[in-house]
């Protein structure tokens, strides 16, 4: 069984996971429009996906504290 630290840990890699590859995934479509090569496209989006997934995570975790 996993103690209270571990799930909220998990909690954490599933939504950063999520926002990299959704992030990763945007920016790979987004060099498809050929303003940007594929690399640098892919990491940008990668980035703006984690720093979103934590944004959105802080909100629901500050939503839940105020009920």
């Amino acid at each position: 069984m996993m103690d209270d630290d571990a799930k909220k840990m998990m909690k954490w890699i599933d939504v950063l996971a999520k926002g990299i590859i959704m992030g990763a995934a945007i920016g790979y479509l987004f060099s498809l429009t050929d303003m940007m090569p594929p690399g640098k496209a892919v990491v940008l989006g990668g980035l703006a996906g984690c720093l979103a997934s934590i944004t959105y995570k802080n909100r629901q975790d500050d939503k839940k504290d105020q009920q």
